[in-house]
């Protein structure tokens, strides 16, 4: 196991590739436990839905009032992430749209190690990560408050993982 690593996490205005990046979050563990955490708001101009701030249970209002520019939170993530390896619950996806912004606000790309938890679920499963799956067959619970639970519960499956 990782003494250390970092679960990251961008939330998106929705799923097509014009979506855009409204957030950018991190758990860092040590010895496997949460200790860090990082969230920013982003204020990009992107524009929720009502049915996809149903969803992310945050308005437009919440990212203009709260949200930095895109450049000022990809460099407190990065600078966050800096020097950890990293776990991603799916990659493919959120990379591109990483990707997109680094070659639009001319960003330097992450250079940290990266595990997929999607590719090691269809590795071991012959299916993508989901939470209730991993609950089911890893038996794991997540301590942590719903607004953390996820990447709480996305460093608990990576860390059982890697003991197996």
């Amino acid at each position: 196991m990782k003494d250390e690593f970092v679960v990251i996490d961008i939330t998106t205005n929705g799923l097509d590739e014009d979506a855009e990046i409204v957030s950018f979050a991190a758990l860092r563990f040590e010895n496997g436990v949460p200790t860090d955490r990082f969230f920013e708001y982003v204020n990009s101009g992107a524009v929720l839905s009502d049915y996809t701030s149903e969803i992310l249970g945050f308005t437009n209002d919440t990212l203009q009032r709260y949200g930095t520019t895109m450049e000022d939170a990809y460099w407190q993530f990065i600078e966050f992430c800096s020097g950890s390896d990293l776990v991603a619950m799916h990659h493919d996806f959120d990379n591109k749209f990483i990707e997109r912004i680094c070659r639009k606000y001319d960003l330097p790309a992450l250079e940290n190690h990266i595990t997929d938890l999607d590719t090691l679920f269809h590795l071991k499963y012959n299916r993508g990560y989901s939470t209730r799956f991993a609950e089911k067959q890893l038996g794991i619970t997540s301590d942590e408050n719903d607004d953390w639970r996820h990447l709480d519960f996305a460093g608990k499956v990576f860390i059982v993982l890697q003991g197996e």
